[in-house]
């Protein structure tokens, strides 16, 4: 997908511009280039770099268990693999409020330096190493216009209409309020663990630095971003992985962007797209 197109304050990319269809695209993802594919990462700012203020007071993440892609949240998730300049990649991401929509990181959709737009979208439900549950192409991609503009972790998320719909029966949701003190199951598909090749969560309470939701000791590392963070319910969604860092005194975190009102009207013209 080459083609980008901007409307009011959102960039979508489109199947415009791409000679591949989804047939062709599958067929671009063998077992090899599957595996080889690198983990797609974000690090915190120099910003974020500082020691959190409540970090002494916060309970730290568990330690990452394997999931099981049976229950929710779970079973919303997958692999999501994508080329950006010429590199294949591999991340994490969410059916999410609709069978045919899905919730992921903008970087995993944008450069944000270069501008430049992925494309050869393919998101493997329940991706368990040599297969999966069921998989999709993209039909269209939309994220925030300041993702690039500006460069902050805060508007890192992107939602995607799949070109089929899921057959999950309980697409996770979302909600505005503030998750804050709250316990989070967050999840996705690090490199750290089993080598990318399972889905792997941790849970803990919600903590904030500048404008972003934090996880204090969360070790879900590169390839997890975009997998969502999901309240105790199982099926409300938060945030998402954004980026990882370290603090001064080598403490480590995780960090999720807002989904507040930006974000939902990001959702809503989601829905002109379907």
């Amino acid at each position: 997908m080459q083609g980008n197109s901007n409307v009011g304050a959102f960039t979508t990319v489109g199947p415009e511009g791409t000679d591949k269809s989804p047939q062709e695209i599958r067929a671009y993802w063998s077992p090899a280039r599957k595996k080889a594919a690198f983990p797609a990462h974000r690090y915190g700012t120099a910003a974020d770099m500082s020691d959190l203020p409540d970090a002494g007071n916060a309970a730290p993440a568990t330690e990452p268990k394997q999931a099981d892609l049976s229950q929710m949240p779970f079973i919303t998730g997958g692999k999501l693999f994508f080329t950006l300049d010429g590199v294949d990649y591999v991340a994490s991401g969410n059916i999410f409020m609709r069978n045919n929509l899905l919730l992921t990181a903008a970087h995993c959709v944008q450069d944000d330096v270069t501008g430049h737009l992925a494309e050869n979208f393919v998101f493997e439900r329940c991706f368990t190493g040599e297969e999966s549950t069921e998989d999709f192409t993209f039909k269209t991609v939309a994220l925030k216009e300041f993702w690039h503009e500006e460069k902050d972790n805060r508007w890192d998320y992107a939602i995607a209409v799949l070109n089929e719909s899921s057959t999950v029966e309980t697409p996770l949701r979302y909600t505005k309020d503030s998750p804050l003190g709250k316990n989070i199951t967050a999840m996705g598909y690090p490199l750290n663990y089993f080598d990318g090749a399972q889905m792997m969560y941790t849970s803990g309470p919600v903590t904030q630095r500048l404008d972003n939701w934090t996880l204090i000791g969360g070790k879900l590392g590169e390839g997890a971003s975009g997998g969502a963070w999901v309240l105790d319910d199982g099926v409300t969604a938060v945030g998402l992985n954004s980026f990882s860092t370290k603090t001064a005194k080598g403490g480590v975190y995780m960090g999720s962007p807002k989904l507040d009102d930006d974000f939902e009207k990001l959702y809503n013209y989601v829905l002109t797209l379907i």
